[in-house]
């Protein structure tokens, strides 16, 4: 069966206000988790400035406003899945808490590490929230997901993640059901849905961006209409 494709050019605090209340079945999205850490650079001259945790209040009012809006959208049995890193995971997890009877840390494992010191980057996390009617899924699958990261010359965006990841977390989803994707990048959550039967809602801010992910699910979408051989 055909899914249904809507994909939204623009701030997606601002498209959100027009998707109703309890609408879709799950959020699975990879926002922007940058930390505000460029102005701790002294000007020549100027004393270094130390370095205070209120100063990540820029990126706690930014998780938000988005994660109260993506959840005014997300039905009361959906579930949200957001992905973000150590040091932005506390502030994910604070998002999501009014609105989810659970949240946990899903690890992602990406089986080889990156550049860097000591203890290089190998792993992200995903804040996994559960809705007060949120259906028990017994699938027995544990929470470190271990996904070979898209390959830095291959990716037609700087955060793009592996299609069998987004698989693997939207099949969790409701079968039929409507996943929504705030920020959509090149539209791999789009893909995974066309791949496993679930409706999609994609928003971009950056038209080039939204013109890969279109093209993206296109083709997802034409390659799941072709004959099967033999």
């Amino acid at each position: 069966m055909p899914v249904s494709v809507d994909l939204r050019l623009g701030d997606c605090l601002e498209v959100m206000k027009s998707i109703p209340d309890g609408s879709v079945d799950a959020v699975v999205t990879d926002p922007p988790y940058f930390q505000p850490a460029a102005h701790y650079v002294p000007a020549r001259g100027d004393k270094p400035r130390k370095k205070l945790i209120g100063d990540m209040s820029v990126l706690e009012a930014f998780f938000g406003l988005f994660i109260a809006e993506a959840m005014r959208i997300v039905s009361p049995d959906g579930f949200a899945y957001i992905f973000c890193d150590g040091q932005s995971y506390p502030i994910a997890f604070t998002g999501l808490y009014p609105h989810v009877k659970n949240v946990r840390p899903l690890v992602w494992d990406k089986a080889v590490s990156f550049n860097g010191y000591t203890w290089r980057h190998q792993h992200e996390l995903i804040a996994f929230g559960e809705r007060d009617l949120s259906p028990r899924i017994p699938t027995g699958d544990g929470d470190i997901l271990r996904f070979r990261a898209v390959k830095v010359d291959a990716r037609a965006h700087p955060a793009e993640k592996p299609i069998d990841l987004l698989v693997a977390l939207v099949s969790k989803t409701k079968e039929g059901g409507t996943v929504l994707d705030p920020f959509m990048g090149s539209g791999t959550t789009g893909v995974a849905c066309v791949q496993t039967g679930r409706n999609f809602i994609g928003i971009e801010i950056d038209p080039g961006y939204f013109a890969v992910a279109k093209k993206r699910i296109a083709e997802a979408q034409l390659q799941m209409r072709l004959p099967i051989d033999g």
